[in-house]
């Protein structure tokens, strides 16, 4: 059965400026990771990438939108979360929630801390996400 997975973009630029791709597919492979993503999470992890504090990165903001829209399966979503503390990251428990998530994954003290009524879907930090995957072999 597939760990289905929306990573928060602060992971996946974690991912992306470190190179590390070949985790990433590792862990869809070896772990049944299946990532998802949605309109909102592609527009939003392209503004990220693009901003000029990226740009000394010479990222090639093309290549990884292709490479996450690749690796995840996309999920269609309305906007219908509202209790985040950020307004902004709702879209994440929409693409969750609506996606039938098993993880949110993400670097954000506001995401983690969200008050959230589901006995399915766990948010975590990448380590815990990882321990947990780790203790499921």
């Amino acid at each position: 059965m597939a760990n289905r997975t929306v990573f928060d973009t602060n992971i996946w630029i974690s991912y992306f400026l470190g190179g590390k791709f070949d985790e990433l597919i590792k862990l869809r492979r070896e772990n049944s990771v299946l990532f998802l993503h949605s309109t909102p999470s592609v527009a939003e992890l392209k503004d990220v990438i693009s901003r000029d504090k990226f740009k000394k990165n010479n990222l090639d903001v093309d290549k990884l939108i292709d490479f996450y829209i690749g690796i995840s399966d996309f999920c269609k979503t309305k906007p219908e979360f509202i209790d985040c503390p950020d307004p902004k990251d709702n879209f994440l428990f929409d693409l969750a929630i609506q996606g039938n998530a098993k993880y949110l994954v993400s670097g954000d003290k506001r995401v983690l801390e969200t008050p959230m009524e589901s006995k399915t879907l766990k948010i975590a930090t990448l380590a815990a996400f990882k321990e947990d995957l780790q203790s499921r072999k």
